[in-house]
């Protein structure tokens, strides 16, 4: 091994071309290949395992968090990040939590005045392709409180003939047959 390497360090050193060190890299891996004794298995035992056992492909462990996992934390933070600055720029009537591993998000809009105050709180769930709303609406007029949460709809995006739209699913009759 410490040979295969010093020949390769050698060629590159020496500013030998790329087809010099192409050729010292072959020379070195096949004296590596040489050098590596086989391994001679017990009777009894093929590729399958002892006695024949299938024991499956050899595990890798995982280190650190997977792709998937670091994008939802990405956008967990952007989430964050865009709800810090629309607090301040809209006098906190707009409040977005996002929770990327969760897949949800939680938007509310508030605004009131003297004799009229209205919130809105939306939970979305964002599944495969679209997201399913939840909507929770809180009124006050003239001192008199309405509280009524409207039905779960689906938010779906479409194309048509190239131009893009909205699909909004409310359901009519919900039930179980």
């Amino acid at each position: 091994m410490t040979a295969a390497l010093t020949l390769i360090t050698i060629a590159v050193m020496s500013g030998a071309s790329r087809s010099r060190v192409a050729l010292a890299c072959i020379v070195a891996s096949a004296l590596v290949a040489r050098a590596t004794p086989a391994a001679a298995q017990p009777a009894g035992e093929d590729d399958r395992g002892p006695a024949g056992s299938f024991t499956g492909p050899p595990s890798i462990p995982r280190v650190g968090r997977t792709y998937s996992e670091r994008i939802a934390d990405e956008l967990t933070l952007l989430g964050d990040t865009i709800d810090g600055h629309l607090g301040p720029l809209t006098l906190d009537s707009v409040k977005l939590k996002v929770d990327g591993r969760a897949r949800k998000a939680h938007v509310r809009l508030a605004g009131e005045s003297r004799y009229l105050s209205m919130t809105i709180h939306s939970d979305v769930h964002f599944r495969r392709g679209g997201a399913g709303v939840d909507t929770l609406v809180d009124l006050r007029v003239a001192g008199r409180a309405l509280r009524f949460e409207l039905p779960q709809f689906e938010v779906l995006p479409r194309s048509y003939l190239g131009e893009r739209y909205v699909e909004v699913r409310v359901p009519i009759i919900k039930g179980t047959f």
